[in-house]
C-alpha cells in the first residue's frame, strides 16, 4: 500500500535563528509523499534567504503580512491537498522517522483519524535536559476528555478530511487554536478513534522570544472564551460561567455537538469545579455545582462524584483531613 501524502504547513515570523533546523527536520525525513507548505508573515531578518535556500524541495512559500499564526495556518490549510495533515511552528523541529512513522500508522489503522505521539520538550539548545512530554491527553471518557482539553499539537497528527470543515480557524484565537480544532472534533466525533502511540515525534522548544514563555497567562484567557462559547453553546447555567475570567467575550464559534448525552459535558466541567471549591472549604458552592452534576447525570455519577456530592452536603473538607490526620495519629 503507498504511503499517505502528509501535509506539513510552518506559519513563520522572524524565526531565522530557529528555522532552518525546522526545515531540515522535514526535508531530510525523505519521506516519499510530501507536501511542504511555509506560510511567512513578512519576517524583516534573514528567514526569507533562509527558505530560498530550499525553495526546490518546499511545495509552496510566502512571505507577506498576515494577522497572525492563525491565519497563517488557515492559508496554509487551503493549500493543503495532503490525505493527512499537521502543523509545526518554525522554533520546533521533527524527529528522524517521524513523518515515516506517522505515515505507517495511518496506513495500518485505516479507522484511526487522529495518531497522537510524543514529544520532547527543551529551553533553547540544552537538549541534554529535555523532557518527555506525554501527548495529547485521552481519559476514560470522552466528557473528561473535552473537559481537559489538551492537546500536544506539534506530534497530533489529523486526516484532513476529518478536519477540513472545521477550518478557517478563528484568527482572534492567538494561542489556543489548537485546542478550538481539537474540542471541534472531539465535539463531533468522539474518542474511539483516536490512537495513541509511545513513538516519539517532535521537539518543542520553549525560549524567550516564544508565545509559550512570554505570553502563558493569555493562554488561559483564551481557553476560558473558548470555554465560554461552549458553556453558551449548551445552555449551561450561569453558576458554571461564573467559574470563567471576568469581562471575557466567547469565541463565536459554531461547535458541531454530535456527542450524547451533552449535558454530560457540562457536568464534567461542573464536578471539576466543585472539587476545587470544596478543597477550600466552600460547600455552598460544592453543594450546588454537584446538584447540578445529580441533575444531569442521576444514576450515573461515578463513584468520585458520588463521593462528592455526599461530601458536600455532610462533611466539610476541613473537617475531613482533620479526621485523616487523627486517624494516623492514633
Amino acid at each position: 500500500m503507498p504511503l499517505p501524502k502528509i501535509s506539513i504547513v510552518t506559519p513563520s515570523f522572524n524565526q531565522g535563528k530557529y528555522i532552518e533546523q525546522t526545515i531540515l527536520s522535514i526535508l531530510d525525513q525523505n519521506y516519499p509523499n510530501l507536501e511542504y507548505i511555509i506560510m511567512g508573515g513578512g519576517s524583516t531578518e534573514d528567514t526569507v534567504e533562509i527558505i530560498k535556500k530550499y525553495e526546490d524541495r518546499i511545495s509552496y512559500w510566502i512571505s507577506e503580512k498576515d494577522n497572525g499564526q492563525t491565519d497563517a495556518i488557515n492559508k496554509g490549510f487551503a493549500r493543503c491537498t495532503g490525505d493527512i495533515f499537521n502543523w509545526i511552528n518554525s522554533d520546533d523541529y521533527y524527529e528522524p522517522g517521524a513523518l515515516l512513522t506517522m505515515g505507517k500508522f495511518f496506513n495500518e489503522n485505516p479507522s484511526a483519524d487522529v495518531v497522537c505521539g510524543k514529544e520532547w520538550s527543551f529551553e533553547t539548545d540544552a537538549t541534554e535536559k529535555r523532557t518527555l512530554n506525554p501527548g495529547s491527553v485521552i481519559k476514560e471518557n470522552i466528557f473528561e476528555t473535552i473537559r481537559i482539553g489538551i492537546i500536544d499539537q506539534p506530534c497530533t497528527f489529523f486526516r484532513s478530511d476529518k478536519i477540513r470543515d472545521f477550518f478557517p480557524l478563528n484568527v482572534s484565537l492567538k494561542f489556543a487554536m489548537d485546542r478550538q480544532l481539537w474540542w471541534l472534533y472531539l465535539l463531533k466525533y468522539g474518542q474511539q478513534n483516536i490512537l495513541q502511540i509511545n513513538e516519539v515525534l517532535t521537539n518543542f522548544r520553549p525560549h524567550s522570544q516564544s508565545k509559550s514563555v512570554t505570553d502563558g497567562v493569555l493562554f488561559e484567557t483564551e481557553y476560558d472564551r473558548l470555554r465560554l462559547s461552549l458553556f453558551e453553546e449548551l445552555g449551561a447555567p450561569d453558576l458554571l460561567e461564573k467559574e470563567l475570567a471576568e469581562n471575557i467575550i466567547p469565541i463565536p464559534i459554531k461547535w458541531q455537538i454530535d456527542i450524547e448525552p451533552s449535558n454530560f459535558i457540562l457536568a464534567a466541567f461542573a464536578s471539576f469545579y466543585a472539587e476545587r471549591h470544596y478543597v477550600k472549604d466552600d460547600l455552598l458552592t460544592t453543594s450546588k455545582l454537584m446538584k447540578y452534576v445529580k441533575k444531569w447525570k442521576k444514576s450515573r455519577m461515578n463513584q468520585k462524584e458520588k463521593k462528592l456530592w455526599l461530601a458536600a452536603n455532610a462533611i466539610p473538607h476541613s473537617l475531613t483531613m482533620g479526621l485523616k490526620k487523627l486517624k494516623k495519629s492514633i
